[in-house]
Order: structure tokens, then sequence, then C-alpha cells
């Protein structure tokens, strides 16, 4: 859930870019869907063209997108949720209240975008859903391997520390990449303020919910080349030259024989080149989009 007042962390951005950012707040306000004992919230552009569904990143909310919602609005029908807080969150309750969202907004095609570890979401859901799916987009993401026992191991201490402990230990560690903070983009000030948005914003319970969604990916998902064989949509696997999960592109591409890449050049954003650096994000997926 947004702040109630997000705008405080923007006071010292260009004029122009301020306008942008207010102006998008003030027009793109997130709908509430209750599902079972869970609100999820969601932006709905409700406006003419096909669906594109927006699946942010880790610790994220919807507001991630705010340059890919401006640019594809016009020509596609934008919904971009919002992860709620899900007690011992799993991926198939994700992709459950996903699909819940599209039923109760008549939605039966669409076209999919996960990012990062909306990524590791839209696996799942292209594998549940594919009878809907025309494109997907995997950006910067991964895919279960026993490399990533980072997420396999760690991280439980989180459940017996007390809220306070747990949200200052987050708040206090959690910084850019190197390689975000360095980049020389029109956009890398804001989005160094959307992370510190980020970080005031967490909550135990909200660190739980991703932590809980990345462990149960890579602990009970296994994927294989030959699970889409039947799958007749398009999609596309994007990664930066300098992004912390290029390691694991190879692996992507494996998985995804069928599937368009792209790599874009170093020293636009790194893992984030959608929030530091959108034009030229969004210049490559509108291509793909609109193929």
């Amino acid at each position: 859930m947004l702040l109630d007042n997000p705008m405080r962390f923007y006071a010292h951005l260009p004029e122009l870019q301020l306008n942008f950012v207010q102006d998008f707040f003030e027009t793109h306000l997130q709908k509430a869907l209750q599902i079972d004992q869970t609100t999820w919230r969601y932006f709905d552009s409700e406006t003419e063209g096909p669906v594109l569904l927006l699946l942010h990143g880790g610790f994220a909310d919807f507001s991630m997108w705010i340059h890919q919602i401006t640019a594809f609005e016009t020509g596609f029908h934008v919904i971009a949720p919002t992860c709620p807080v899900l007690v011992n969150a799993t991926v198939q309750a994700y992709v459950d209240g996903l699909v819940s969202i599209l039923n109760a907004e008549g939605v039966d095609r669409l076209n999919l975008m996960g990012y990062s570890e909306g990524g590791l979401i839209a696996q799942c859901f292209l594998r549940a859903q594919r009878r809907r799916i025309d494109k997907a987009i995997l950006a910067h993401t991964f895919f279960p391997t026993p490399d990533n026992r980072y997420y396999k191991s760690n991280f439980n201490v989180f459940r017996i520390l007390p809220a306070p402990l747990t949200e200052w230990l987050f708040r206090s560690f959690a910084q850019p990449d190197k390689e975000e903070s360095e980049a020389d983009a029109v956009w890398k000030d804001w989005y160094l303020l959307y992370f510190d948005s980020l970080k005031a914003r967490l909550t135990k319970p909200v660190i739980l919910t991703h932590i809980d969604l990345m462990m149960d990916f890579v602990r009970h998902y296994e994927f294989h080349p030959d699970d889409l064989k039947d799958w007749d949509g398009n999609l596309l696997l994007t990664v930066s030259a300098d992004d912390i999960v290029l390691k694991y592109y190879e692996g992507m591409k494996s998985l995804y024989p069928m599937a368009e890449t792209h790599v874009f050049n170093p020293g636009l954003g790194a893992h984030s080149i959608a929030l530091i650096s959108p034009d030229t994000f969004n210049q490559r997926i509108g291509e793909f989009l609109k193929d």
C-alpha cells in the first residue's frame, strides 16, 4: 500500500519530473478487490486495447511501473497489481489472486510482463494460464536453480526477530546496486528517491511476504524447456549487461528456447533499467508488443 503522501519523498526533483510524478499519483489510483480475507489493490487504466498485466519487483508496488503505465496506457488496457501482505505467502496464492483480479475485470486474453521478482510469478502464471496469454515478457529475472541457495537457507531469522529490529535491519542494509547508483540517466535521482520511499514503508509482514514468495519459488518449483511446448504465444527475455541476474541469463535462454532475447547495454541502470532509463526499456518492450 502506498504511503498517505508519497510526494514527500520527491520535493527536490526537477520541476518537470516533480510535476510528472505528482500527476501520476493524482490520476492513477488503485482499485480494491477482496479475495478471501485479503484486500488486493491494483491500478486499472480502463482504456481500450489489448490487456497488459504488469507484475512489479520485490518489496515494490504498482508505482514501480510509473514510466511503463504512462507510456502504454494509451494503446493498452493496463492492469498493475500491488502484491498484498500474504501470510505464509506462496506463489500459488499470488497466481490465484491475479486470476481473481482478471476474472473480476472480465479479462480473457492478455499480455504479461514480470520484472525481477515479478518475473518469478510471471513464469508460474504463464505455465498455469497459458491459454489466456498472447505475449509474455520475463524481464531481468531468474529461474529456480540450486545457485539460489541464498533464498533457501537465509532469512528465517527475520521470523523470530521483533518487528522493529527486522524493519531496521532491512532499511539499514537495503541499498541500490552500485551500477544503479552510478548510472548516467535522467531518471536516476527519481529512482533513488523511489528506493528510499520503498524502505520507508517496509513493515515486517511486507518483508516476510516477499521473502516467502522467493523462498517458495526456489524450493518448490522446477522448470523444463518443454513446459510450454503447447503454447503458441510469443516470449521476450531481457537483461542488462551489468545486471546482477545476468549470471542466470543463459539458463533462462535454455529454459525458453523459443524466446526472443535482448541484452541492454551497461550504464543504463543495470537491474533497474525500467525505472532509470525508461525510454530505452520501453522502446524495446513496445517493439515486441507491436510485432
